[in-house]
């Protein structure tokens, strides 16, 4: 599938990776930690240097008009290596939409922003009433038309590294008494605007990548509204689908397959029939579900239209990558010391600390079960 140019670009991108990660590297990208932030961003400063940090984007806004292909190459392997300094939400979701939706403005002032390592992108969706039922958002944005601005107030929760952003895109009800669907914007904001309150949340894993954003009377000029105002849905919606590739669970997931193998390998665990067989159809789930990723890339390259491709390949990337952790949590669970660090197994601690972050996988980006009703109404044609 990948030409021999593609192949080539991702051993650049190793031996980039190669020099910054620490050897023997066994952590989960955590960019609340301050040294993982400081990691992330000189990878990040050194992709920007190559213009990397979004190969395919044109030249004008610090791409290098390539093939799709080395976008993909691109988050895989940032994944595999789970190195820091991949700001999936300004690349893969704000990007793609401004290039799409975006005024030229937009355009020259966020995407170059992205392209030089310069901002660091959350998103403003879910709130403490309204997790998957996305068109029940109730996050207000007052129109000011003598000033072209938009006062907003509102709560989101769940905000992914809304403690290290400076920038986020919110969807917002900027149409007075509009129910639903109607009436609502997405919207630019700077993170340092006054009014901006940033509570952090820690998960079940002890980290706090997640937060909460309290929203008082933030002004934001008109200027930053994507698209029409009051007709931000489908742009939000489309947003979600440049989300819901699922290209970071599938780099996840094989890097975690592969060190297990090799653990079983090294521990003559490999000699018993059910844990090879086991391994196997993991593998053969793996690859399944990195064609179906591939797929849903590729088609969204090629349409504007939105498709329930996202939809399968999240499902499938999502639930094999957790599949897969399982497996090593069954095989590993009593190596793991957490209090005790002698004679700690590392590969083991990061299988329970990455399974527990995984039961996320499911919910954000759109729950599973709501990818499956997208799949069955959206593809399938089938009644609510």
């Amino acid at each position: 599938m990948f030409s021999s140019e593609d192949l080539s670009f991702k051993k650049e991108l190793n031996s980039l990776i190669d020099k910054h990660l620490p050897e023997d590297w066994q952590e989960y990208p955590d960019e609340r930690l301050d040294s993982h932030w400081e990691l992330s961003k000189k990878i990040k400063s050194e992709l920007a240097n190559k213009n990397w940090i979004a190969p395919s984007w044109p030249k004008e806004y610090g791409g290098l008009e390539e093939d799709f292909s080395k976008s993909i190459i691109l988050s895989e392997t940032m994944a595999y290596r789970m190195a820091p300094g991949n700001d999936r939400f300004g690349v893969r979701m704000i990007g793609p939409t401004l290039l799409k939706y975006g005024t030229e403005f937009q355009k020259k002032k966020f995407l170059n922003e992205i392209t030089t390592g310069k901002s660091q992108w959350c998103q403003g969706y879910s709130e403490p009433n309204s997790g998957s039922d996305l068109a029940s958002i109730s996050t207000k944005g007052e129109y000011e038309e003598d000033s072209n601005t938009i006062t907003i107030n509102g709560t989101k929760v769940w905000t992914t590294l809304a403690h290290r952003a400076n920038r986020m895109f919110i969807l917002v009800r900027t149409q007075p008494d509009s129910t639903r669907h109607k009436g609502l914007s997405l919207i630019l904001l700077d993170m340092n605007d006054p009014g901006i309150k940033v509570n952090p949340i820690k998960n079940i894993s002890g980290k706090s990548s997640f937060n909460e954003v309290v929203l008082k009377n933030v002004k934001v000029s008109a200027e930053n509204v994507v698209g029409k105002l009051h007709e931000g849905w489908m742009i939000a919606l489309d947003l979600l689908n440049f989300e819901r590739s699922g290209i970071d669970y599938i780099g996840w997931g094989e890097r975690c397959l592969d060190d297990l193998v090799d653990y079983c390998y090294r521990n003559d665990l490999i000699k018993e029939n059910h844990i090879k067989n086991k391994l196997a159809l993991l593998r053969s789930d793996l690859e399944s579900a990195k064609l179906m990723t591939y797929k849903a890339l590729w088609i969204k390259e090629q349409s504007d239209e939105i498709h329930m491709e996202p939809s399968i390949s999240k499902v499938l990337a999502t639930e094999t990558n957790i599949n897969i952790h399982d497996f090593a949590f069954d095989l590993l669970n009593t190596k793991a010391t957490f209090l005790n660090t002698k004679n700690k197994d590392s590969f083991a601690e990061r299988v329970i600390k990455n399974r527990l972050f995984f039961v996320s996988g499911g919910i954000l980006g759109g729950t599973t079960e709501i990818q499956k009703n997208i799949i069955a109404q959206r593809g399938l044609g089938l009644p609510r």
